[in-house]
């Protein structure tokens, strides 16, 4: 196993230039293809949002599925347009790649199907996964996990909801009986990379898992506070309502 911090797309583009087609690429998608300029999911602050459902005894069920509610009311940036090159050379060299997300697969109201909003607004940006699997016609549900919301993998991309990337990655490859030589793995959280590292020494895999932050660079034009954070976060877990940085800071000017 080995772990690499890059705060530069190019580390990536140098681990994945020579691979062969018995390897596979994995992407996180938020903070890594994918970003909200929201200074309380920046990537420098974490610490406060991990106190936070700390504090409050958030469960991992309710925070996962109340946190889309941010991504549909906000813009959705590019964290680096060098990523969608990256990607669409590896369908060219028949480089089999994916996306882990902890996104959830429970409809909303909003949206009634979260998985393939999200699966639309990536291949609005320019970015498509489905290429790798064109066998995979059908969403494959990893039933393994006992519950009315299991993970599931849709053209390209697998939605492991509140499952650790580790288990719904070790439950796919086991599923479709995938044994890559090599694994690239690229996340923002460092737990995830361990864990499929983990997966990856057990099975006798190469694997390389890249700690990407370059989204910390892409910063709202309001200043994060642990007291803006409080309010957007109060307002989220309560009432279900997504507060804007813009929306926080006046209310926080005018107390």
């Amino acid at each position: 196993m080995k772990i690499i911090s890059a705060n530069s797309v190019k580390i990536v583009e140098d681990y994945t230039k020579n691979l062969d087609e018995d390897s596979l690429v994995i992407f996180d998608c938020d903070n890594v293809l994918t970003t909200v300029r929201v200074g309380t999911f920046n990537v420098r602050n974490k610490d406060f949002l991990k106190n936070y459902l700390r504090e409050g005894s958030v469960s991992k069920d309710e925070f996962y599925d109340k946190i889309r509610l941010i991504l549909i009311n906000e813009n959705t940036y590019i964290v680096n347009q060098r990523m969608i090159d990256l990607v669409a050379n590896l369908a060219r060299r028949n480089i089999r790649h994916m996306v882990a997300t902890s996104y959830s697969v429970r409809p909303l109201k909003e949206v009634p199907d979260p998985m393939q909003w999200r699966i639309d607004n990536l291949h609005k940006m320019g970015y498509f996964f489905e290429k790798s699997w064109p066998d995979q016609k059908e969403d494959l549900v990893l039933n393994n996990f006992g519950t009315d919301h299991n993970p599931i993998f849709r053209d390209g991309i697998l939605f492991c909801d509140i499952f650790s990337k580790g288990d719904c990655i070790r439950s796919f490859f086991e599923y479709i009986g995938l044994t890559p030589k090599k694994v690239i793995f690229i996340d923002d959280v460092l737990r995830n990379l361990s864990d499929i590292g983990e997966f990856c020494d057990e099975n006798k895999i190469e694997y390389i898992g890249i700690e990407y932050l370059e989204s910390q660079y892409i910063s709202s034009s309001i200043p994060f506070s642990d007291d803006l954070g409080k309010i957007q976060m109060d307002q989220l877990m309560s009432k279900s309502i997504w507060l804007k940085d813009e929306e926080a800071h006046e209310i926080l000017s005018n107390s």
